[in-house]
């Protein structure tokens, strides 16, 4: 049987570590780009996420293409994130009909929940109310199909890795000692380690699970307690709390929705199927992260 990987969005900094996680296991990595790329390490295919695609000699789809959401939002971004994920994910679902490709692992992320205080957020949760929701509502609904195809919706967290935007982000505030809480801190942060999340990918992957599913760590924590453990393990003061006016004022309603609402997500469906976590807590995380 063919072990061939078509990953959508393998230039980002996502999929660079999938593509060669996936080829580390023995796995055949087609990456697809908007622009034409050369590698000996994976075969490159072109794709504007709207044209014809080429799925010649894939089984499996990780499509993990989206605009980044962390930044103000505005008609044109909007627009954006739409048809990065929505759009594109609707097209792709087409093309894997007609060509026959049988496995596909769709982006998602928990901001599907909402801003839901502190409850429990296992996969069978409802979605919430909001922007961000509504928008994985849609990107959900575009993956679905009534062709025999398993689809398996990666409901993704905060992904912690060094180079990637989230951390990049996060070290740069600490070490220039201006780190601190969000709001009122109370908030839960869904969050997981980007080996994690690559390896929870693969898993899904290689385990034939379908629907949606939790990539995040065991234990959401509240911003608060994020805060403090990043500047333990910085050595860094998290004394300069930003109030929840001035992040609205200069994010808009990313700020409301991305970094003020509270989602404790858990890991329901990796913890049920056999997945074991590398970092299951933020201290191990940090420890690996500030070697």
């Amino acid at each position: 049987m063919s072990k061939t990987a078509g990953v959508i969005g393998a230039s980002g900094w996502l999929g660079v570590h999938l593509s060669t996680a996936l080829a580390a296991r023995g796995w055949n990595v087609v990456g697809y780009s908007r622009s034409k790329k050369e590698d000996d390490k994976i075969e490159w295919r072109q794709w504007d996420g709207e044209g014809e695609i080429d799925l010649g000699g894939i089984d499996s789809v990780i499509n993990l293409a989206g605009e980044a959401i962390d930044q103000r939002w505005n008609v044109e971004r909007k627009k954006a994130f739409r048809k990065s994920r929505v759009d594109l994910t609707r097209n792709l679902v087409q093309a894997m009909e007609a060509t026959g490709v049988k496995t596909l692992l769709n982006g998602s992320a928990v901001g599907f929940y909402g801003d839901r205080n502190d409850d429990f957020l296992p996969e069978s949760e409802p979605h919430g109310s909001g922007y961000l929701a509504k928008l994985c509502v849609d990107w959900e609904e575009a993956a679905s199909t009534d062709e025999d195809i398993r689809v398996c919706l990666l409901r993704t967290g905060v992904v912690l890795g060094n180079g990637g935007r989230a951390w990049d982000k996060i070290e740069g505030l600490f070490k220039w000692g201006i780190g601190g809480r969000l709001g009122s801190g109370e908030q839960f942060m869904p969050w997981i380690h980007l080996d994690d999340e690559i390896a929870a990918i693969i898993h899904c992957l290689e385990n034939e699970i379908s629907g949606p599913v939790n990539l995040v760590a065991p234990e959401s924590e509240r911003n608060r307690d994020f805060t403090k453990a990043v500047g333990r393990a910085l050595n860094r003061p998290t004394i300069f709390p930003t109030p929840a006016f001035m992040l609205k004022l200069v994010l808009g309603d990313f700020a409301e929705e991305g970094l003020l609402s509270s989602m404790r997500v858990v890991p329901k469906v990796l913890e049920e199927t056999g997945f074991s976590f590398a970092y299951p807590d933020l201290k191990s995380a940090l420890s690996n992260l500030t070697r």
